[in-house]
């Protein structure tokens, strides 16, 4: 079974050679299968090398177990009609001599790992707009920017800068405030006498009405959910979203937050804990972007708990999603039918020329209440500003 097959050959190149694979990659290979099929030998290669090396010399150790896995010998017989096995190749990251080489170019015909500079130029790059029609310079710097390669540190909060984000989202929270319910609920000073509760409850005096209980209409508190993107393209920006969540987490008991890169975090319990720095989340935390897939998770495992009609959920993110478009439809189409309102923090919106182009904040537009940026705690104190419920 190809499956197997393919999980058979991660598992060696994590166990041998410390390659860092798991679920997400291995679906990412599949999925190549897929779209290419299995009749050319090398171009399987070169798909699966780009989705399963995340660094520079990764390569010659992924080529050299490619091949014998797939022309693995046969003790005592010989292997006459095999292919000749290929000689590593010398490359290096060093930058090419022309350093306003434009690599948004058409590549030659040649193959780009003959190009010494070709891997040196693409990590220069800044993550490329998941076109379907990139370039394969593109692609293979896409491999380079994989979730495989993150290694950042664990996210931490700047305690010098606590306090004008505590005001803005004491200010966030006073801004939200919904009024009374229509329901009546129990409450030690409310405006009607509850006769029934007190009755029951005299019962274990002897039928005497010691404590009177009272009904009244509750304060309606809004419920704050927050999705934050810490993916790599995002890191510029993700800690002052990250400041914000565990300010609002002080100044509210009603707050949620998740991290989400390649997998869905819950860190609420470390931010109302007051911990400064948060373990390593992972695939969580410094690494690709799928986020149609991290809001199908968060919809099958949290969204029962904290979506209500008085949830607004707040979603840090740039958009640039790899994973399928539809699921991410899908999934934004689900909660904002389960929440009051959602709004969208892209920083790349701060530029006056923004248009939302890229396939991921395309797609989520449509499902949207506010889109708009923040990254001071002033902009975050007007976060809902104008924000209606519905």
């Amino acid at each position: 079974m190809l499956l197997e097959q393919v999980q058979n050959f991660c598992a060696g190149l994590r166990d041998k050679h410390q390659f860092r694979l798991g679920i997400g990659e291995i679906a990412d290979a599949m999925r190549t299968f897929e779209l290419l099929g299995i009749s050319s030998f090398d171009q399987t290669q070169a798909a699966l090398r780009a989705v399963l090396c995340a660094k520079l010399e990764d390569i010659d150790i992924f080529d050299a177990e490619f091949y014998l896995f797939c022309y693995a010998p046969k003790a005592g017989l010989p292997q006459l009609f095999l292919p000749p096995q290929a000689q590593p190749k010398e490359r290096t990251d060093k930058p090419a001599d022309n350093p306003n080489l434009d690599t948004q170019e058409q590549p030659s015909q040649d193959d780009p790992e003959d190009d010494p500079n070709f891997v040196g130029q693409a990590a220069k790059q800044s993550p490329a707009d998941d076109d379907p029609n990139a370039t394969r310079a593109d692609r293979w710097m896409r491999g380079l920017f994989s979730a495989a390669n993150a290694e950042s540190e664990a996210p931490k909060i700047n305690a010098s800068h606590l306090e004008p984000m505590l005001l803005a989202a004491a200010q966030v929270v006073r801004t939200l405030r919904l009024g009374r319910s229509r329901k009546w609920r129990s409450l030690p000073n409310g405006a009607r006498f509850d006769f029934r509760k007190t009755l029951r409850h005299s019962l274990s005096t002897g039928g005497e009405a010691v404590q009177p209980f009272w009904l009244g209409h509750p304060k309606r508190n809004p419920r704050l959910v927050l999705l934050l993107d810490g993916s790599r393209s995002m890191l510029p920006h993700s800690q002052s979203a990250l400041q914000f969540a565990y300010a609002l987490a002080q100044r509210s008991r009603r707050v949620d937050v998740f991290a989400f890169s390649t997998e869905l975090s819950d860190i609420s319990l470390y931010l109302k804990q007051r911990q400064l720095e948060l373990p390593n989340l992972q695939a969580a935390w410094g690494g690709g972007t799928r986020i149609g897939d991290n809001l199908r998770l968060f919809l099958r495992d949290h969204a029962p708990r904290v979506l209500t009609a008085d949830t607004l959920l707040i979603i840090s993110s740039d958009g640039l999603d790899v994973g399928e478009t539809s699921l991410l439809e899908s999934s934004m189409r689900e909660i904002k039918r389960r929440c009051a309102g959602i709004i969208w923090l892209n920083p790349l919106s701060s530029h006056p020329e923004f248009k939302p182009t890229a396939r991921g904040m395309k797609t989520a537009l449509p499902f949207i209440s506010k889109l708009t940026h923040a990254d001071t705690a002033e902009e975050f104190s007007k976060l809902v500003d104008g924000f209606t419920w519905r």
